[in-house]
C-alpha cells in the first residue's frame, strides 16, 4: 500500500485528484492510503516519513510549494515528490528539491496516472538492500537506500549515511558488486556513490548530499552516462 498526501490549499483541485487517485486504484489493482491536506503547516507538522508520494501545489497562501519541498528534502530524501502547478517556471528549482514531476493544471487523469505509474517504478527501484555493518563501537543493520556515498580511505571503508558515519573494513569492488541495481556508481577509485543523493556536477566534482567529490577524469565518462541514465529514468 502506498501513502499518498495531497497538499493543496483549493478544495475543488482536492476533490479532483482524490478521485483521480482512486480511479487510479481501480483501475491498476492497487490500494493508497490517502491523505489531504488545505494547510501546508498542518502537513509540515506531519512525519514525512510517514509518506511515500506527495502531490503538492506550489502557490499557496502562506508556505508556497517550493519552500515546503525544501523543508521535507532536509527530513526525507527517499519521498517522491510530484508539483501540481500551474508554474512551470518553477521547474528547473524543482531539481534542487529532487521533484519527479510537474502536472500542469488543469489536472489530465491520463497525466497523473502516468506519473504515478513512475513513481510506484522509482519507489521500487529505490528499495534498498540490507547492509550489515561491523564496527569498533558495534554491528549496525542498515537499508542502502540511507548511504549517502561509501569511501575508501588507509584501509578503511567508510558509510556516510543518513543515519551517521560509520568506519568498518572491507573492498569497495566487492560492496560496488553486492549494490549492484542500486543506483551505486563509481565516481573515482576511492568513492562509490549512490545517485540518488547527488545534487549536481559541478566542474570535476559531484556535490553528494553536502559533501564534494572529486570525479577521476578515467571515471568521469562512465560515471556521467550512469547519471543520465539514472536522472533519465525518473
Amino acid at each position: 500500500m502506498l501513502r499518498i498526501a495531497v497538499v493543496d490549499d483549493e478544495q475543488e483541485q482536492r476533490v479532483l485528484l482524490e478521485n483521480c487517485l482512486h480511479r487510479y486504484e481501480q483501475e491498476n489493482s492497487q490500494h493508497f492510503d490517502i491523505s489531504l491536506f488545505a494547510d501546508a503547516q498542518k502537513f509540515l507538522r506531519q512525519d514525512p516519513g510517514e509518506f511515500d508520494i506527495v502531490l503538492l501545489d506550489i502557490q499557496m497562501p502562506g508556505l508556497d510549494g517550493m519552500t515546503v519541498a525544501h523543508q521535507l528534502r532536509q527530513r526525507n530524501r527517499q519521498l517522491v515528490l510530484i508539483f501540481i502547478t500551474n508554474m512551470v517556471q518553477f521547474a528547473i528549482e524543482g531539481y534542487a528539491v529532487d521533484a519527479m514531476d510537474f502536472i500542469v493544471k488543469p489536472v489530465s487523469y491520463y497525466r497523473l496516472a502516468a506519473s504515478l505509474t513512475k513513481a510506484r517504478s522509482r519507489l521500487q527501484t529505490e528499495q534498498g538492500a540490507p547492509l550489515v555493518l561491523h564496527t569498533k563501537d558495534g554491528t549496525y543493520r542498515l537499508d542502502s537506500a540511507r548511504v549517502h556515498y561509501i569511501e575508501m580511505l588507509n584501509h578503511h571503508t567508510i558509510f556516510h549515511t543518513e543515519d551517521g558515519v560509520f568506519d568498518t573494513t572491507g573492498s569497495l569492488k566487492k560492496l560496488e558488486e553486492q549494490l549492484a541495481g542500486q543506483n551505486f556508481a563509481r565516481c573515482n577509485n576511492g568513492y562509490l556513490v549512490n545517485l540518488r543523493y547527488v545534487r549536481s556536477v559541478e566542474g570535476s566534482d559531484v556535490v553528494v548530499g553536502g559533501d564534494r567529490l572529486l570525479i577521476s577524469r578515467t571515471r568521469r565518462k562512465a560515471f556521467l552516462q550512469q547519471m543520465s541514465e539514472y536522472f533519465g529514468g525518473q
